[in-house]
């Protein structure tokens, strides 16, 4: 019973049509982070590092010809998640971001002018201050740390609580490829970063949303509409550098 509700998730969560929408969805977060980039690390010659190898990751490469990945060993990726995309030339540092909690795991692989933290804190199921703690030990003096995540306290979902739907996912039954185990607000994620040594530099809000195949007619203008008070929107972009001692 048990392995077959494995295999229905499987099916839905990382099936070749689950990949498909999620880059059909997601295409237009790609573009507003590459912009987000360009805007604090215009140099395209920086040293990058993208937190999950995605198709995010190409589009950074277009720009940043010194990128490199770090996540799942690929190696044995059963596609069970998203990081198996080819692109055999990046070099891809294997590290589970899980391991954060131990020091003496950390790559010892340099520093980075630009680290991409794209959608994945909410993802992991330790302290986030572990993971914010060791992409700030790979993170350049002068380096920009971008990190994007759900706002947990976006329209859709104050509406669906008020109904009494609980608008956060279940945890999943396949580990490696979790869903959505904890998201966070403004005030959590500054409080987090102030307390592993990065600095704040800037916040916004965004809703990078296009409409897809099988979207009822009029979501798309809803969502834009109900997005035009910033907090209310369902991502948000923190922009972090190394805190001078």
């Amino acid at each position: 019973m048990l392995d077959s509700f494995l295999s229905a998730e499987k099916e839905i969560t990382c099936g070749i049509g689950s990949e498909k929408k999620y880059n059909e969805i997601h295409g237009a977060r790609f573009d507003g982070i590459l912009s987000l980039c360009k805007r604090y690390a215009p140099d395209s010659s920086a040293r990058v590092l993208d937190i999950g190898r995605s198709r995010l990751s190409e589009r950074l490469l277009r720009f940043y010809p010194n990128l490199q990945t770090l996540g799942f060993d690929l190696q044995s990726d059963d596609g069970g998640h998203r990081e198996s995309n080819d692109m055999t030339l990046v070099p891809h540092i294997a590290f589970n971001l899980l391991d954060s909690s131990r020091v003496s795991s950390w790559p010892n692989c340099g520093s980075f002018d630009l680290i991409v933290f794209s959608e994945v804190l909410e993802h992991i199921a330790i302290a986030p201050e572990y993971v914010l703690a060791m992409l700030a030990s790979l993170l350049s003096d002068s380096g920009i740390l971008i990190c994007t995540t759900p706002n947990a306290a976006a329209f859709k979902k104050r509406i669906m609580l008020a109904l009494g739907r609980n608008p956060y996912e279940r945890l999943r039954f396949y580990a490696l490829n979790p869903g959505h185990v904890r998201e966070y607000t403004r005030n959590e994620l500054k409080c987090i970063v102030s307390r592993v040594g990065l600095k704040w530099i800037n916040h916004s809000y965004a809703d990078w949303v296009l409409p897809v195949s099988g979207d009822p007619p009029g979501k798309f203008l809803l969502i834009r509409a109900l997005g035009l008070y910033p907090p209310f929107r369902r991502f948000q972009a923190c922009v972090l550098g190394k805190r001078k001692s």
